[in-house]
């Protein structure tokens, strides 16, 4: 009887803890994995380029301090890139 309550109980409830551990490992290991697989596959949809070409040339137009508007005019002329995509 003390063996099975100090043994064999505790030893169940570790085992079964690390069941539960490893399934939830395994969940996050294949949730990663989807993730990756969405963001490569975004990334070379015409979307995923046309958002990249977007924000690539909205920070180029912020990011330069003198004539701004200069590169706004760029950007406007760059627009039927964004178009065509």
């Amino acid at each position: 009887m003390l063996i099975d309550y100090f043994i064999k109980k505790p030893n169940h409830k570790v085992r079964h803890l690390s069941q539960k551990m490893n399934s939830i490992n395994a969940l996050k290991q294949q949730h990663h994995q989807a993730f990756n697989y969405r963001l490569k596959r975004f990334a070379v949809s015409n979307v995923g380029i046309a958002s990249a070409f977007t924000a690539g040339a909205g920070y180029q137009a912020l990011n330069s301090h003198s004539q701004n508007s200069a590169n706004k005019i760029k950007l406007s002329q760059f627009s039927w890139l964004l178009r065509l995509l």
